[in-house]
């Protein structure tokens, strides 16, 4: 799939945008409509940008796509997690990937790819020469040099921030931290994929947890331990595994793994 300029630039006015989202979490008024809090957003700036533009970005770029278009029932979510940080910022990033192919395609592809080789470290040239490589494949347009280091930056900011990569922020080189995601995280994302219309098959072997550099097993282990909260029933014969879960929404999925 060719992307867009307008698709593929959403990481470079929004990132991981971690701090920005919480303050809206916090702000939202559950019993108000989407667009009766956003308009409360544009008119209080409760984010505190220094311009209208900027706020604007934020909204359009990373608040809407992430978490309002993903339906009325997510936000509400994100505020039963926002005591647990790690949880939050591991949904916070699911949806960010959701919306964003190339932050997506950049995680489940070269740093996953990059992680089963071995390697320890990325740096912004290893992510430009990966972006050159889409370009020459058709995936992506043409950039400017200095648009592609800035993408390529980003980048690697963004993951940074959700916690897949670790290093100093204005570092060109980071190191690829261990695979790991909390199981109130781990809920979110399976609860949200199954609500998208996965089968068992496809929750145990989608893509999506590559998000997390997490193996198969890892997986499964995961959904046992889901199975022994009460969340879902896991039942297997030879190869094949079920799922059939007990629990009958996100904001259950997430309070029970509390």
């Amino acid at each position: 799939m060719v992307m867009t300029l307008g698709q593929t630039s959403k990481i470079l006015k929004a990132g991981a945008a971690l701090d920005d989202t919480r303050r809206i979490v916090e702000f939202w008024d559950t019993a108000a409509t989407s667009e009766e809090n956003l308009n409360r957003i544009l008119e209080q700036n409760p984010l505190g940008k220094k311009s209208r533009s900027r706020l604007d970005d934020l909204v359009s770029r990373a608040i809407v796509p992430r978490f309002v278009d993903a339906g009325p029932h997510v936000i509400p979510a994100l505020k039963g997690l926002l005591s647990d940080y790690q949880a939050f910022a591991e949904a916070c990033y699911f949806e960010a990937t959701r919306a964003d192919s190339l932050l997506a395609g950049f995680a489940e592809g070269p740093v996953w790819e990059w992680w089963g080789a071995g390697r320890s470290t990325i740096t912004t040239r290893d992510v430009q020469s990966w972006l050159e490589t889409q370009v020459a494949e058709g995936r992506l347009p043409m950039w400017s040099p200095n648009v592609f280091q800035r993408v390529a930056r980003a980048l690697l900011s963004a993951l940074r921030d959700f916690g897949v990569l670790a290093g100093a922020a204005g570092s060109p080189r980071k190191e690829i931290a261990p695979p790991a995601i909390s199981p109130r995280g781990f809920a979110y994302v399976a609860w949200r994929e199954h609500e998208g219309g996965a089968s068992s098959r496809a929750l145990i072997s989608t893509t999506t947890w590559r998000r997390w550099l997490l193996e198969p097993d890892a997986v499964i282990t995961m959904f046992e331990r889901l199975a022994r909260l009460g969340l879902l029933q896991l039942s297997s014969a030879g190869s094949v595994v079920r799922i059939d879960w007990l629990a009958k929404s996100l904001g259950e999925v997430t309070g029970a793994t509390a």
